[in-house]
Formats: structure tokens, sequence, C-alpha cells
């Protein structure tokens, strides 16, 4: 679970003068990307970190500076995992800027500038033109599950033409991904997940809920969102791109695999580079990717964004992306007066 690996992190780096992404990634069992994205986010809770490229190079905090988590208080602790929008939303924003106060208060003369950097820099992790889910039911569920009470929900289905159910349900958790909430509750000892923002009325009980034995909420998401995935990402397919359009494809294929794929196809593409050269190995010029993505119809929409894609396979996606192709051309030509 991620909360528990921030915490595990940060005890490291306290013990740690200095270590490196790999040596992190390797003990808890991560990839590289995924310590860096967890680095940025103790960076943004407060914690001094730095990192530097070069043989002295590696990770570690600054000088002098401790960890005051053994002063902080449970609801303060938890609202710093939790993240400053979590936090907001569950009603925790003032623990969460009163442990983050205390991150940037601590000993050593860096943290002090490192609070300066924070009244300059300001991270959003929101995205353009879209506002995140407010769900009206989240605060009165996050109650519910916090003190282990049943509740009864009024819920509204994906299909706009079925009519809402209503459900007596045993919550066991929130999740929060991307900007999305989601309920994970037992419906007569089944466990399901629920949309909040689908959730029009709830009712907490004062019966205490039921919980599986040795229940892991970050296991069970882990589980849901492969088996999901693999539900949705199933049309295999072959493309070549230009190196430099390797970010574009990332960007138009988020959560597919892609940056394995593209890490694969990289390491394909300079093996065979040595194979024919005795000399440094150039640096290739096209990239050859396999991967599963979603629908046919989903995915020729999401390739027009990679500037010199070419679809090696399925021939389907080749055409429906060439055919998707010229009609924007199509819409973006001048009109004959």
């Amino acid at each position: 679970m991620r909360t528990s690996r921030l915490v595990a992190l940060l005890l490291e780096l306290t013990r740690l003068r200095r270590t490196t992404v790999t040596e992190l990634a390797e003990r808890h069992g991560v990839s590289a990307r995924t310590i860096q994205r967890d680095l940025a986010a103790l960076q943004e809770m407060g914690v001094p970190v730095w990192t530097r490229t070069g043989p002295a190079g590696g990770v570690g905090l600054v000088e002098g500076w401790r960890s005051p988590l053994t002063g902080m208080l449970a609801a303060e602790l938890q609202a710093l995992l939790l993240g400053e929008t979590g936090s907001r939303e569950l009603g925790l924003e003032a623990d969460y800027q009163a442990a983050r106060m205390k991150m940037l208060a601590a000993p050593g003369a860096e943290a002090r500038q490192h609070a300066a950097v924070a009244e300059r820099f300001h991270v959003d992790h929101g995205r353009w033109f879209h506002e995140p889910e407010r769900p009206a039911a989240l605060a009165e569920v996050a109650q519910a599950v916090w003190s282990g009470q049943r509740i009864s929900i009024r819920y509204t289905r994906s299909d706009p033409s079925a009519a809402p159910v209503s459900r007596l349900l045993d919550p066991l958790g929130l999740v929060l991904k991307s900007d999305r909430w989601y309920l994970v509750a037992a419906h007569r000892r089944s466990v399901r997940t629920y949309r909040l923002s689908r959730i029009e009325s709830v009712t907490r009980h004062q019966e205490s809920a039921w919980r599986p034995p040795d229940f892991s909420l970050a296991e069970h998401w882990r589980q849901s969102r492969a088996q999901f995935e693999a539900s949705v990402v199933s049309l295999p397919v072959r493309l070549r791109i230009p190196v430099a359009s390797a970010d574009a494809l990332r960007a138009a294929l988020p959560g597919t695999g892609i940056d394995a794929a593209i890490d694969a196809a990289i390491d394909a593409a300079s093996a065979a580079a040595r194979q024919l050269s005795q000399e440094a190995a150039p640096q290739p010029d096209h990239l050859d990717i396999s991967l599963l993505t979603e629908s046919l119809g989903i995915v020729s929409t999401q390739l027009l964004a990679v500037p010199g894609i070419e679809v090696i396979e399925p021939p389907e996606l080749r055409q429906a992306l060439a055919a998707r192709g010229r009609d924007l051309a199509a819409r973006n030509a001048p009109h004959e007066r």
C-alpha cells in the first residue's frame, strides 16, 4: 500500500545518509518510476528530499533535518498520507496543514529554506478544464468506514436505462483513484466496488459492519484493478514510432503498460544496434512496440496525437487510424466559397 511505503521511505531516508532510486525500488519491490513518484510526493508533503545524478549522486535528506513523525497526532499523520486533495475532501484539511507545517518546521536550517520554496512554488495535480468529483455521499460514507457501521445506499447503475437500486452494505474502505472516489464494501458478504458519485443517498445504521478476516484493502484494489484493466485492455497491437514520439505515445495511452512496452522496445533496439556495430552502438531512430490496448474505436482516436506513428498490426487498426486522419483533415480544411 502506498501510504505505508511512504512512511517506510521516510524512515529509511532518515536513517541512511544516501541511497539510490534503484536500491529503494529493489527493497520495496516496485519500479524506479514508482519510487520517483513517491519521492515527489514526499517533497510535496514538505520533506526536503534531494536527488543528484552522476557517480556521487543518489537520494537523501538535507543535512540536519529530522522527521517529526513521532510528534504527530494520528489524524495529522493520516491526513498527510492521504495528501492535500484526499484530506480536504474527507474534512481533514486542517490536520493536513498542521502536519505539513510540522514537516516544514522540522529541525535543520535547510528545512527552513525548503519552506521558503513552498511559498513560491505550488504543485497542482488536477487536469485542465476538469473539476474533480466531490460526491455528496463522501462525508457520510467516510464516517461509516471510520466507525465500522453498516449503511444503506440508493445507487445509480452505469446503464442509464436501469432503475436505481437499494443496497445494505458493510463498508470496508475508500479508494481515491486519480480524482475519483470508490467505496469497497460487502453486499451479502460479497466484496464489490461502488463509485461514490453514483450514490444518491446513504443512511448509517447503529449495527456494526461485517469485515472479512484478514481483509487487505490495498490487495483487493490491486486485484480488482488488474481484472478491470485486463477486461478493457485486450487488443494486441504492434506499432512503430520515431524515438522522439515516445513521450507522445505515453501521453496518448496512459495506464496500458506503455512505460514497460517502451522500455522493452528501447532495450531491444539498443541490443540490435550493438550486434550490428563493434563500436559504440548508435541510438535507434525508431522503436517497435508491442502492447495491449483498448478497443479499436478508442485506440484509433488516441493514436492520432502521436507524430510519425505506423501501425504494423492489426490491419483493422491501421485502416481505422487512416480513416480518422482523413476525417480530421477534412474537418480542418478551409471551405470553398
